[in-house]
């Protein structure tokens, strides 16, 4: 559940989010272009022009499509690196920031197209191609950012006269230099350019084997399917074989493990599912953490995890050591005591249970709620559809910030996908598409992926949404309902931030570490009855009942504390495998000793979690990011639990403050002018030890 970072932000620990879109479809909205050529015999070009090379899904639909737009995007980035550091005028704002600009947007933009077709087309060779695509900007994307010249000259321009933008424009810059090496002699950035496309290689490997790798448990009658929803029995019936076949799918893997009432059935499904991607990930992960850890020594830094916080709002790793430790001690009467609660019904059903293994908890937290909160998730489902779910989100942001969406004729790469137009008026914001439902080959999780940026007259804000949820009239689980509207929440974030000049301001380009708060505060409008009555209604047509919204509510916190400490080793292990030097790092071995420090459950014994950990990749050493976040979202909510949930006027402000700013401010300062104050991470701290528990029983019996 996340926005996937562009190329350039995983090079160089920045948060650099922009893409591409169809050229045919801008209707205008882009400034004519003009390709930089350096005349011949001269060693400098007459001038530079700006440069933003748009592309349109409808040219991208075959590998040889894919490989000569990559061809041709390559060999313009590097015609322009030459002109732009042979440029032998005075550096400005104009006839050189902009020109650069333009370069680092047309790579972004050429880089979404391929990340996105890489995890979403069903040709495998559209596929391969595009994952080929990315090895070949991330070549030139090092010599871009490496250029000690270009850098030289991004130095001297003359900001006196320039507004806050373009001065946070340049100083972000600069650090972006700075941290890939630019600084460094010769060899060394030939070496940090080698160590970038190694890194960027091995990781789509890695992320490649986890789309592909999709296990099955096979099962010979009916009966074992005894505790599901007659919806997903009916789903999966014996097929010609007489075989019914369970995959590790999301859409499949959840309510199985939650629902099944066969211990020894959710034993190997969760088996299945933690050796995903095993063993081939394993040597991957290995080389990827020493090619890491060699960038950032090469660079200056102790480790990696040094390296990926320094700019980012924690600053260090230690803060993120101490963070994790705040956090488990947050947690630590609440683990214990749900954990307790768990135990005792297990020993309804197993009276010698001496422990709650890690296949059990879904079930016994299913169990518990039922019976202890009368909250029958079964029934809640009923009232969650996959049609109804998403035209109720839709109409939520539509009436939160006064915005209209309408559906957008233009090619996609699949038959599911839908696309869409968003509006202000009559003014169009941006377009995006929904890839929600899985299939052979696709991303198997949830995210937002950037196609294209947003550039103040130049070109409009492009995102998809990938996620994998049941389709068309098929019902949802209420946790699925609050993914969708987390990831919408990014999807929202990137088009309302896509109107500014520059590429590392425009869209989300806050510190990474503030990226999901947004998403994560929305969320809270999945438990506001105002809001999910419009669209929660059962194959009659009623509406979702206000006393078992209430009863869902009193029931929320059950498991905060085991779910948190959860969460806390997965960022532990990020974070571990990467503030180290990793020789004779044993991962199996680090993984199980996060998981029996920070939770009460034994790791799964043959398991390899690690392998299909996709973030060990994508977020290296800041998991932690997703909790950090989580701790300003729930105070940034306070202001709305004061103002009202449906409070326009506050929606707006929030708007303009927070999400339109892009990367304008840092996330803190965004935060701060929203509230009126300082961050403070009391509110999480007290909902995480119990203190809020006595507000939700009180809001749950209104």
């Amino acid at each position: 559940m996340n926005i996937k970072p562009m190329l350039i932000a995983a090079i160089v620990s920045a948060t650099i989010l922009a893409s591409c879109g169809p050229a045919s479809d801008q209707e205008g909205e882009h400034a004519a272009t003009q390709k930089v050529s350096m005349l011949e015999g001269q060693s400098a070009p007459v001038s530079l022009q700006t440069d933003y090379r748009l592309i349109s899904l409808e040219r991208l639909q075959t590998a040889e499509q894919v490989t000569q737009a990559c061809e041709a995007e390559v060999s313009s980035l590097e015609s322009a690196i030459i002109n732009l550091e042979n440029f032998t005028q005075q550096p400005s704002v104009d006839n050189y920031l902009k020109p650069l600009n333009s370069q680092f947007v047309s790579l972004s933009t050429m880089e979404g197209h391929a990340g996105t077709l890489a995890a979403t087309h069903p040709d495998e060779a559209v596929r391969d191609a595009s994952d080929a695509c990315g090895k070949s900007l991330s070549s030139v994307t090092s010599d871009l950012t490496l250029s000690r010249p270009i850098y030289e000259k991004v130095s001297q321009v003359d900001l006196s006269g320039s507004d806050s933008e373009t001065q946070r424009f340049v100083e972000k810059l600069l650090v972006t230099f700075r941290l890939s090496g630019v600084d460094k002699d010769e060899e060394t950035r030939a070496r940090v350019k080698e160590l970038n496309d190694e890194i960027t290689a091995i990781g789509q490997e890695f992320d490649r084997n986890i789309v592909d790798d999709v296990r099955k448990l096979e099962l010979s009658s009916v009966d074992q399917l005894a505790g599901l929803p007659e919806d997903y029995i009916e789903a999966h019936q014996p097929d010609e074989d007489g075989l019914i076949i369970i995959s590790t799918r999301y859409p499949d893997l959840f309510p199985f493990l939650t629902y099944s009432d066969s211990d020894e059935l959710r034993f190997e499904l969760s088996m299945l599912s933690s050796n995903r991607a095993y063993p081939q990930n394993e040597e991957l992960l290995q080389k990827l953490l020493k090619a890491r850890y060699e960038l950032a020594r090469l660079l200056g830094f102790r480790n990696y995890a040094e390296l990926i916080t320094v700019n980012k709002m924690v600053g260090s790793p230690e803060r993120v050591e101490q963070f994790l430790a705040e956090l488990t001690g947050y947690t630590e009467e609440a683990q214990e005591r749900d954990y307790q609660v768990l135990l005792a019904r297990l020993r309804q059903d197993q009276p010698d249970a001496q422990r709650v293994e890690l296949w059990q908890r879904a079930y016994l937290n299913e169990k518990v709620r039922k019976e202890q909160f009368e909250v029958d998730s079964k029934e809640v489902r009923e009232y969650f559809n996959y049609n109804a779910t998403r035209d109720g989100i839709l109409t939520l942001i539509q009436d939160m910030f006064g915005l209209t969406i309408t559906p957008w004729s233009t090619d996609t790469w699949h038959e599911d996908v839908e696309s869409y137009e968003l509006r202000d008026g009559e003014k169009l914001i941006g377009r995006f598409y929904l890839d929600m439902h899985p299939r052979e080959g696709k991303y198997q999780h949830a995210a937002a992926f950037p196609l294209q940026n947003g550039i103040s007259g130049q070109q409009l804000p492009l995102v998809t949404l990938l996620c994998n949820f049941p389709r068309g009239d098929e019902l949802m689980q209420h946790t699925q309902v609050v993914t969708f509207l987390h990831e919408f929440g990014h999807l929202m974030h990137f088009l309302l931030a896509g109107d500014h000049d520059w590429f590392n301001i425009s869209g989300i380009s806050t510190e990474w570490d503030f990226v999901e708060a947004p998403s994560q505060m929305l969320q809270e409008w999945v438990w506001d009855y105002d809001t999910i009555s419009g669209f929660a209604r059962n194959a009659e047509g009623e509406p979702l009942p206000k006393n078992l919204l209430d009863k869902m509510i009193a029931a929320r916190d059950f498991g905060l504390g085991m779910g948190t400490r959860r969460q806390l080793s997965f960022a532990a292990l990020s974070l571990n495998l990467y503030n180290r030097d990793p020789k004779g790092l044993d991962l199996k071995t680090m993984t199980d000793d996060m998981t029996r420090k920070y939770t009460k459950f034994e790791p799964l014994e043959g398991g390899h979690f690690f392998a299909a950990f996709g973030h060990l990749n994508g977020y290296s050493a800041i998991y932690y990011t997703y909790q950090w976040s989580l701790a300003i979202a729930t105070d940034i909510f306070t202001r709305f639990e004061e103002d009202g949930l449906r409070n326009v006027e506050t929606a707006g402000e929030y708007r303009d403050k927070i999400l339109g700013q892009g990367g304008a401010k840092p996330a803190a300062e965004l935060v701060t002018d929203f509230l009126g104050r300082e961050i403070s991470f009391k509110p999480y701290a007290d909902r995480l030890s119990g203190a809020s528990k006595e507000k939700i029983a009180t809001q749950s019996s209104e």
